[in-house]
């Protein structure tokens, strides 16, 4: 559904306005809203500007989850805290008799709180229904992808909605359970793992029954019951060290010893003969010993280097091994559905080797959601392996797109002290003073959390401004909030009082 949307900034406070048209807003759902009883919904307000009417939901110090999650994707503990609060969201709009399908959930309406993490809805009365199928499918997107707990139960979100069985807190309650579930079976283990460790026993059926359920996540446990081992194997083998340099350190006094005594003492030739035998012997084995530590103490370390290489080396592999078995099971690669015919039969869902795997990765709602979706993933990796090939109908001549122009420069700031370089060879580049949730950290106090972004569109850079404070400037004029404008080189882009020169 589309909705006129658009943001205004009236003094010091953002906005998003819904353009009603001539709808009557006498209906007790308007009054609800600007009552404001549910505190997880937007306040908004109803103004009538030339007989057309307009809800003003206030945004500040909010984001949507589409800017939120722009540069890093949502983690497991983020979307459990998401369907919490759509679950207490629509169990307190029921108590006030607004129908939960009445929320507007897009990926630029669902809003992210930056003070305290909580999201925020926009409610717009009638039924919004269809929208949340396009939002589920778009979730998938916004998760990180390193993250296989977030991405299992995105795509288990998606396969609930797409079953329409369900009302939207039906939803959100059993996605909440399952992640809250899982977190608390998870931590279990860590702890059943760690007092294992430090000698506590448990019965071996009930750690079959904690892992068997998720055994992907308990890969590093091995590694950890080793540490032990090998601290104790290092202490044993630095206890042989002190040893060496203690002996080393005798042998040395005795025969210092010796040469105290020939030195105050007449000793017959028979004893002269003894105590330089002494004395030689002991300042030998004294010397190698000493010898014999310091090449041993440098072997462990170099030992010590290598197993880090070796170990670092292991995490690298397991990590791109990850990184492969998250490409293969990942489906919503691109948001393109058009998909060839002749290229999706060889993925058709009677290949059961192919559900296996489906299942393997996502659990038992791959069959009912996923197939579709790979075989858009599947037709979109053979565009990518022809090299972005278009084929005419002749089969004997290919004609290769043209290559895109791909602008690239940097942001100059202007009379700062520390010049400020914004690079912008990787776009889409988000701004912001908000660490963590921005690609690029401007540390003042007159920047906004998530301030603005850089991104490319047909090979043209542009500027939008993302509803910050002390707003965007494009030579001289500021920019309304998400309307996006074209920069070339030469022009002057402000963000609060900080000037850029972009060349």
């Amino acid at each position: 559904m589309n909705y006129n949307i658009r943001y205004e900034r009236d003094l010091s406070h953002n906005y998003i306005v819904m353009d009603l048209g001539d709808k009557d807003t006498g209906d007790y759902r308007y009054k609800m809203l600007e009552a404001q009883k549910t505190k997880g919904l937007m306040a908004c307000s109803v103004r009538s500007i030339n007989s057309d009417s307009f809800l003003y939901y206030e945004a500040d110090g909010l984001r949507s989850i589409g800017d939120r999650f722009a540069s890093r994707g949502m983690n497991a503990q983020q979307l459990l805290e998401f369907f919490a609060d759509l679950e207490k969201v629509c169990q307190d709009m029921s108590e006030y008799l607004l129908e939960e399908d009445s929320l507007v959930m897009t990926m630029d309406t669902v809003m992210v709180n930056l003070v305290d993490g909580h999201f925020r809805f926009l409610c717009l009365p009638g039924d919004n229904r269809e929208d949340i199928e396009t939002f589920a499918i778009e979730l998938t997107d916004k998760v990180d992808h390193n993250d296989d707990r977030a991405v299992n139960a995105a795509y288990e979100f998606c396969a609930l909605v797409e079953e329409n069985g369900y009302n939207l807190s039906t939803i959100a309650g059993m996605m909440k359970g399952k992640m809250s579930e899982f977190a608390e079976s998870h931590d279990a283990s860590d702890m059943g793992q760690q007092n294992k460790a430090g000698g506590t026993s448990f019965s071996t059926s009930e750690s079959k029954v904690v892992t068997a359920a998720h055994p992907d996540f308990y890969e590093d446990f091995d590694e950890e019951d080793e540490k032990p081992k090998k601290s104790s194997r290092k202490e044993k083998k630095d206890s042989d060290i002190k040893s060496l340099y203690i002996f080393s350190i005798l042998s040395i006094i005795i025969g210092m010893l010796g040469v105290a005594i020939r030195y105050f003492y007449v000793l017959s030739p028979r004893q002269n003969i003894i105590s330089l035998s002494v004395i030689a012997v002991t300042f030998i084995m004294g010397i190698a010993a000493l010898l014999f530590a310091d090449r041993k103490k440098k072997s462990i370390e170099m030992k010590e280097i290598d197993d880090n290489i070796k170990t670092e080396m292991s995490i690298v592999k397991k990590k791109k091994e990850a990184e492969k078995k998250r490409r293969k099971s990942k489906s919503y690669e691109d948001d393109d559905f058009d998909i060839e015919e002749d290229f999706s039969k060889s993925f058709c869902p009677s290949d059961s080797s192919f559900t296996r795997s489906d299942e393997k990765a996502f659990g038992s709602v791959a069959s009912s959601v996923l197939m579709p979706n790979l075989q858009m993933f599947a037709s979109r990796q053979e565009q990518a392996r022809k090299g972005h090939v278009s084929m005419t109908s002749d089969l004997g001549t290919t004609v290769l797109d043209a290559p895109k122009i791909k602008t690239s420069g940097r942001l100059y700031s202007r009379g700062l002290d520390n010049c400020i370089q914004i690079s912008t060879d990787k776009l889409p580049l988000t701004i912001g003073k908000m660490e963590g949730c921005v690609d690029f950290v401007i540390p003042d106090k007159t920047i906004s959390r998530i301030h603005a972004r850089l991104f490319e569109q047909n090979g043209d850079m542009y500027l939008i401004d993302l509803g910050s404070t002390n707003g965007t400037y494009h030579n001289g004029g500021r920019l309304p909030a998400q309307k996006a404008v074209r920069i070339v080189p030469g022009d002057e882009v402000r963000l609060s009082d900080i000037v850029f020169d972009y060349r």
